[in-house]
């Protein structure tokens, strides 16, 4: 599924990013293919890629405010039937 997301044409710019996140999600078995699908439809999800291993896929978003991620989480991604589990990873973005 790598580069999948990347036609999306209504992403944020590089300027309105506040909040960068991967989030990891287990899912039901065979449910994979529409999780992605749906996933692929959210403004917020910039790429989408299924794993082998403890976890089933992975996510990145970006947001504006990490109020966005939370709606992001609790109001869309979370509600996808199939979806079991997340565990978000927020990244840390120094200025050096």
């Amino acid at each position: 599924m790598r580069g999948a997301v990347a036609e999306k044409t209504n992403k944020l710019s590089k300027g309105d990013i506040m909040a960068k996140a991967y989030v990891l999600l287990k899912v039901i078995p065979g449910h994979e293919r529409n999780i992605v699908k749906e996933l692929e439809d959210i403004p917020e999800i910039e790429d989408v890629d299924e794993l082998y291993g403890e976890w089933d896929m992975i996510a990145k978003a970006l947001v504006e405010r990490l109020e966005d991620l939370d709606a992001l989480l609790s109001e869309k991604m979370r509600k996808i039937e199939g979806v079991t589990l997340t565990s978000t990873m927020i990244v840390a973005e120094y200025k050096y």
